[in-house]
């Protein structure tokens, strides 16, 4: 059988964002710590088996109000906190993400790219002093804006920037010049991706697969170099960023929220290409070190 893939590509939101870069459904996930520790971290996950979008199909109109009404609608029964994500996006931003959307199915497997950028176009227009990231409807980390190197200086500590189809992306030409807040904002919403896209994994066909691992576990990689290249070779911003106890928490909370996330989509091989090459790159020890440094 042929395989049908796809790796995910977001577009341009701002020059300085990327460089082109109810509860219906839902149940609250019970992960416990391991040997008998605190709990692992949990959030409410989309039901098994997943909550049915059939009436949302049959009303599906291809109109602007349509787009929005089923955008919404998927939203609220598969992945409420990404409502607001929605909500926040005009029209013409919906359409941008969803340029084939004349079925529903199409609106339907564009929700991840959906929850992506609205997940920046959220943390756009909520910034003022600091730097709002939000992970649920409940938790909004707020950290100091910083300014620091550029993160393109973590191409000379990457293991294989030739197999790494993101680093063009995000660490390279104008993304590269960008600091370390900016590429905390790529870190959440590829955590949101993952998310999104696991609750509405139904929409992929036969035999594809898509890059929603890989997404996250290249962030979760780029924090760790990010964080190893601060240390050694910029300390005084590596102190700003320790300083900021907002930093540590972000950084923290959205990695337990990767790892739930990744283990709940361990089971579904379709959801990522090259997450086995890019987990071994993330959890090698001399990476790992970096996070677990911040948990002291």
């Amino acid at each position: 059988m042929s395989m049908a893939s796809s790796f995910v590509r977001y577009g341009c939101l701002l020059p300085f964002l990327a460089a082109c870069g109810g509860e219906a459904g839902v149940t609250m996930g019970t992960d416990g710590g391991a040997d008998g520790g605190p709990p692992a971290y949990s959030e409410p996950v989309c039901a098994e088996p997943l909550a049915s979008l059939a009436d949302l199909a049959m009303a599906y109109q291809n109109t602007p109000e349509g787009l929005r009404a089923a955008a919404q609608g998927i939203a609220d029964r598969r992945y409420p906190i990404g409502r607001a994500f929605v909500d926040f996006q005009t029209d013409m931003q919906l359409q941008a993400w969803n340029q084939r959307r004349s079925t529903f199915n199409e609106v339907l497997s564009n929700f991840e790219v959906t929850i992506h950028e609205g997940q920046h176009l959220w943390d756009i227009r909520m910034r003022s002093s600091t730097w709002p990231y939000r992970l649920r409807d409940d938790l909004v980390i707020r950290t100091q804006v910083l300014r620091n190197f550029n993160r393109s200086e973590i191409l000379r500590v990457h293991t294989d920037v030739a197999s790494d189809s993101y680093a063009r992306v995000y660490l390279m030409g104008a993304s590269g010049m960008q600091g370390f807040n900016t590429l905390l904002d790529e870190y959440t919403a590829y955590v949101h991706s993952l998310a999104s896209r696991y609750c509405t994994r139904d929409s992929l066909g036969a035999g594809q697969r898509i890059s929603s691992r890989d997404g996250i576990l290249t962030l979760m990689y780029y924090v760790e170099l990010y964080l190893r290249v601060a240390r050694t070779d910029h300390p005084e911003d590596y102190q700003a960023i320790l300083a900021d106890p907002e930093h540590r928490r972000l950084i923290l909370t959205n990695w337990d929220r990767a790892e739930f996330w990744l283990r709940l989509s361990e089971p579904y091989p379709q959801l990522g290409l090259r997450d086995a090459m890019l987990r071994g790159w993330t959890y090698n020890p001399e990476n790992i070190m970096e996070i677990e440094r911040l948990r002291r």
